[in-house]
C-alpha cells in the first residue's frame, strides 16, 4: 500500500500547482484552470466506476480506473486523492478487495476536500 507520512496536509499541494503555472503559455487560458477543470469535470465519473467495481468485486476495473484517478490527481496536486487511489490500485491489481469500500470513503471524503481546495484556487486566477 502507498506510505502516507510524506503527503501534504492540504488537499492540494499548492507547489505542483505552482510548477504548472511556469508552463503557462502567454495569452493562453490559465492551465490551472484548464487543467483543474478537467480534472474536476473526469473525476467524479472515475469514482463512481471506482465504487461500482468494489461493489461488484471487478478488481480489474478497480485497478484500472484508480490507476487514471491516481495519476490524475496526483498532476492537479491532490496528493491525498492520489495515494487512496494507489492503495486501491494495488488492491485491484492483488485481487484483494477486503476494505475496499472503507477506503472508497475515503477517496470520496478527500475528493471534495480536494475539489473545494482547487476551486478556490482557481477562483484567483
Amino acid at each position: 500500500m502507498a506510505e502516507t507520512e510524506n503527503i501534504p496536509v492540504e488537499p492540494i499541494d499548492r507547489s505542483i500547482l505552482a510548477s504548472l503555472r511556469e508552463l503557462q503559455e502567454k495569452d493562453e487560458l490559465d492551465i490551472v484552470i484548464e487543467v483543474g477543470g478537467l480534472f474536476l469535470k473526469y473525476s467524479p465519473d472515475k469514482i463512481s466506476t471506482i465504487e461500482a467495481a468494489v461493489k461488484n468485486n471487478d478488481a480489474k476495473a478497480l485497478q484500472v480506473t484508480a490507476h487514471s484517478l491516481k495519476s490524475s490527481s496526483a498532476y492537479i496536486g491532490a496528493l491525498r486523492v492520489s495515494s487512496i487511489s494507489s492503495d486501491l490500485e494495488e488492491m485491484g491489481r492483488l485481487g484483494r478487495l477486503d476494505g475496499a469500500a472503507a477506503k472508497v470513503n475515503d477517496l470520496k471524503f478527500e475528493y471534495e476536500l480536494a475539489k473545494s481546495s482547487l476551486e478556490r484556487e482557481m477562483k484567483h486566477f
